[in-house]
């Protein structure tokens, strides 16, 4: 009998589609752990897509190239062509500027969650058009009196306003240390009397800001990946104390049925939108202004705290708390009067629309507000406390309210003392 056949140790071909199953998988690159810029998640847009797209403008890789906002890209190149005239040698501090962003290339990548599609040069053709346009228009707006004549952004009433909405989305972003690096060959380290980049880029955004001079100086001094970063900065609470309640908690509820259930607001003796104070019955908090640009600022700050790995949720908390708090018209009404929500977008339907929809597809990680919440609903729970508030109500809702009550309290007594003097008498003889 013969010897068995050697088996064959070849493996049998493999299957084109198995080879680019393979190839994709080697060729799928790594996430990167510095990321700071992503797209919207498509539950939060499903909800709102307008609040997250720029209008007019846009800034970095994501929307770059999109027709609506295409009419722009000419007043960037006017810009940028206006801000390298700043130094005393523009084509060789330009060519600088491109060799540097360049040089950046894969430290920017890092910083969006997804692929950038564009290659090295025209990455940085796009940033330093974008960073470029930026920074011309932060130096004007710092400048005020000495803008260039017959220019429309600042000549038309809206464009600062939407400028200001555009350049503070999550998906109109680029990495800081882009802006820092043109900004130093522009205006180099040490430079008399100029402010900071921080100062520049915060200072054309403190119109939309709720907060105060004090507060705005402090904010200044924070770092930030991006713009967008750096504002959310600017609406930490200054002192971030632990109110995290440890045990079980309840949101509260509407304004109204608070006030019916005897708490009373009040207006907060500072602008930090944290420095919510709950003592006796009285409820301060903070001022906030509500304008056209509101809803987007803020679901744009949601956005970015749910997409962050790290990012306590501050502003998804305040949200959260305000939508608790503001559920018809009639809260805002009750907030209005206390001057605790200044109106700026149209009666109080509008008002309570926004903050009644912000806070759709929203997943709330941890809740700053908890130990709050369970002070207001421990107060207004208490039985004694809404009698009190339905007396007020009831009773002392007006002067002449008031009048008759102590009138009938008079009479009341008087009978009482014309009785007794009566009994007195009566046995005296």
């Amino acid at each position: 009998m013969g010897e068995p056949e050697p088996a064959n140790m070849n493996p049998p071909p493999m299957n084109n589609w198995k080879i680019d199953i393979i190839r994709g998988l080697s060729e799928t690159p790594p996430i990167s752990s510095t990321w700071s810029i992503c797209k919207v998640p498509m539950n939060l847009r499903s909800v709102n897509e307008d609040a997250y797209t720029p209008h007019i403008v846009s800034i970095g890789p994501i929307h770059h190239g999109e027709k609506k906002v295409f009419p722009m890209e000419d007043h960037k190149r006017r810009y940028v062509h206006s801000l390298f005239k700043r130094t005393k040698q523009p084509i060789a501090i330009l060519e600088d500027c491109c060799d540097t962003i360049v040089g950046l290339d894969e430290d920017v990548r890092a910083c969006y969650i997804e692929p950038i599609l564009y290659d090295k040069h025209k990455l940085a053709k796009i940033l330093l058009h974008d960073a470029g346009f930026m920074l011309e228009l932060f130096f004007r707006y710092s400048e005020m009196g000495s803008k260039v004549e017959n220019d429309p952004i600042f000549t038309t009433s809206w464009m600062i306003m939407t400028l200001q909405r555009d350049l503070a989305l999550l998906e109109n972003q680029i990495p800081f240390f882009v802006l820092k690096s043109v900004f130093q060959h522009i205006a180099p380290r040490g430079a008399a009397g100029l402010p900071t980049l921080k100062e520049l880029a915060l200072q054309f955004f403190k119109s939309i800001l709720n907060i105060s001079e004090e507060a705005f100086v402090a904010k200044c001094r924070q770092k930030g990946n991006h713009l967008l970063h750096m504002l959310h900065n600017c609406y930490l609470p200054s002192n971030p104390i632990d109110s995290r309640s440890k045990g079980a908690w309840e949101f509260i509820r509407s304004a109204t049925s608070l006030s019916q259930a005897g708490v009373v607001f009040q207006k907060g003796a500072t602008n930090d939108l944290f420095d919510l104070e709950f003592h006796n019955g009285t409820f301060k908090i903070p001022p906030l202004r509500v304008h056209d640009s509101t809803d987007s600022l803020f679901r744009n700050l949601v956005a970015f705290e749910q997409c962050q790995q790290d990012s306590k949720h501050y502003i998804t908390s305040y949200i959260m708390l305000m939508d608790r708090l503001i559920d018809t018209a009639d809260d805002v009404k009750l907030l209005q009067q206390e001057q605790i929500i200044l109106n700026d977008l149209g009666d109080g339907d509008d008002v309570s629309n926004l903050f009644n929809n912000i806070c759709k597809q929203i997943v709330l990680k941890d809740f700053y507000f908890a130990g709050l919440c369970n002070q207001v609903n421990a107060y207004a729970k208490t039985r004694w406390h809404r009698y009190i508030a339905s007396a007020r109500r009831d009773y002392f809702n007006n002067p002449w309210s008031i009048t008759s009550f102590v009138a009938a309290v008079l009479l009341i007594v008087l009978t009482l003392l014309q009785t007794l003097y009566s009994l007195l008498a009566y046995y005296k003889s």
